[in-house]
């Protein structure tokens, strides 16, 4: 039940992909549901980093989609989970803050919040009456900036730009519960 980062990366976005990486995922069976287990290392390059210290919010997307493949037809999709987490930085007090469904943090260093930001954090993806034992399943997960929720002129400045571009791609696994 549990996988490693997938090893390759697209040519020409390489250094965006590093960026953004998968450590581990891992589906984990806690009570009534399955959790994700692992994070992403994230490391913010400079316009992005400047952007956040000068009071931009950074919206980052993570996605997990499982499905059970069929031979006579498209695979069934078993469960499709977004969730949405803002970064952002108070000047003011010198704090990052992390926002997610579930709540927010705060955190005095950079390398801190971005260790939060990438963390699953036992996100719950799928319920385990969604599956059954003796079929073998495929996962998937990802994460990005979602540069449609910054302000206007940054995303035009987003669009022209491969500085801002942070995407994780898909990494997918097989499972069986």
């Amino acid at each position: 039940m549990s996988c490693a980062t997938a090893l390759a990366a697209g040519a020409g976005r390489v250094w965006a992909r590093d960026m953004l990486a998968l450590k581990q995922v891992e589906l984990v069976a806690k009570h009534d549901h399955y959790v994700l287990v692992g994070g992403y290392n994230i490391q913010l390059a400079g316009t992005l980093d400047d952007a956040l210290r000068k009071g931009i919010t950074l919206t980052f997307v993570q996605l997990f989609e499982a499905e059970r493949p069929r031979s006579y037809w498209f695979a069934e999709d078993v469960a499709v989970e977004q969730r949405t987490l803002k970064l952002s930085y108070n000047a003011l007090l010198r704090q990052y803050q992390l926002f997610r469904d579930s709540g927010h943090a705060s955190f005095d260093s950079e390398a801190e919040a971005l260790a939060a930001l990438g963390d699953f954090a036992d996100w719950a993806v799928l319920d385990a009456k969604q599956v059954s034992k003796q079929t073998v399943y495929q996962a998937r997960v990802r994460m990005y900036l979602d540069t449609s929720q910054l302000a206007k002129p940054l995303q035009m400045n987003a669009f022209a730009s491969s500085r801002w571009d942070m995407d994780s791609g898909w990494r997918e696994w097989s499972f069986k519960p």
